[in-house]
């Protein structure tokens, strides 16, 4: 599982089926003592270059929680075929679920849509 700065996230599976597969679901968990958490930003490669989608789901995890995130294919892929990956900007926030800045940033592992 991908993994830095207190934050898992990854892809539950490296291949889905269009007609088959409706959703893209991401294991993510907060591995800190305060609440921090992954906002995943899809992202596609095109001729090469991974270009980000327009679209993100940011995930405030309390510590030690793990959550499934799921990313519909039809509106968040625009149900087209290819590799795919999260940016995945890890976020904290203080104890009232205000955002208080962005600790980094890492990548998923590559998944296919088919």
């Amino acid at each position: 599982m991908a993994s830095k700065f207190g934050v898992s996230a990854n892809p539950k599976k490296a291949n889905h089926t269009l007609g088959k597969d409706k959703v893209v679901v991401v294991a993510i968990q907060n591995h800190n003592d305060y609440i921090c958490g992954p906002n995943l930003i899809p992202q596609s490669k095109v001729n090469g270059k991974w270009e980000t989608i327009k679209t993100n789901s940011p995930n405030p995890l309390n510590p030690d929680e793990k959550l499934y995130d799921q990313f519909d294919i039809k509106e968040s892929f625009g149900n087209k075929k290819g590799k795919y990956r999260f940016k995945v900007d890890v976020e904290r926030y203080d104890k009232h679920g205000n955002h208080v800045e962005t600790v980094g940033t890492f990548y998923t592992s590559e998944f296919y849509i088919k």
